[in-house]
């Protein structure tokens, strides 16, 4: 599939009043053309099945989803290595936490903490939700302080940080309340920040005590 075909792909399955309500959620540089997720990741999976996505991965676009489509593919293959080379691209919320690698491994552990110390906004957000989505409650307690500190230390409180930070606290928060608690206390946490976060754990509550 070449990259005119995808690009085809995506105006042949594009909606212009999605494109209008999505270019209102995601502030990007790119175009968007209006694609459902849905299909995205569908044309991803189906791009990495030929097994000749080099040229694809290795391009540039201004098209919001074919960069989207790139993230997805990179995140399928779990590859680091071209991981370190995207998340450059992102700049805006929706590529940054969307295309987060799946699996555990050391190489990808050791990039979220070099990403979560740099001063890029979305590269800072990408390893915060990152972290918390593969690593959180899921392979230690000591590995989970280590990467809090380093949230302690991100000195730069972009939107996108402090949102990503209030979500990494509601997440804790289901997992260990009394590290969470101690992330609300923290001086280190600003205020904006851990308003957002009880705003957060409280809706989460609303909507498991909703569902019963």
């Amino acid at each position: 599939m070449t990259n005119e075909e995808i690009v085809k792909l995506l105006y042949e399955n594009a909606d212009e009043t999605r494109a209008i309500f999505q270019a209102k959620l995601c502030k990007t540089k790119y175009k968007i053309v209006g694609n459902t997720t849905p299909f995205l990741r569908q044309l991803a999976k189906d791009i990495i099945k030929t097994k000749d996505y080099d040229t694809f991965l290795n391009a540039d676009s201004d098209i919001y989803e074919f960069v989207l489509v790139q993230g997805f593919c990179i995140s399928y293959l779990n590859d680091i290595e071209r991981m370190k080379k995207f998340i450059y691209k992102m700049d805006d919320w929706s590529v940054c936490d969307c295309c987060h690698l799946k699996k555990r491994f050391d190489a990808h552990l050791d990039a979220l903490f070099d990403w979560v110390k740099q001063k890029e906004e979305f590269v800072t957000r990408f390893a915060i939700i990152s972290y918390m989505c593969t690593y959180l409650g899921k392979v230690n307690e000591e590995l989970d302080d280590k990467f809090i500190n380093e949230i302690y230390k991100i000195d730069h409180h972009e939107y996108y940080v402090d949102m990503g930070i209030a979500w990494f606290i509601q997440k804790l928060y289901s997992i260990n309340i009394e590290k969470a608690n101690q992330m609300l206390e923290s001086s280190f946490i600003n205020e904006f920040t851990k308003k957002k976060a009880i705003s957060k754990i409280k809706d989460s509550r609303r909507e498991r005590n909703e569902r019963g």
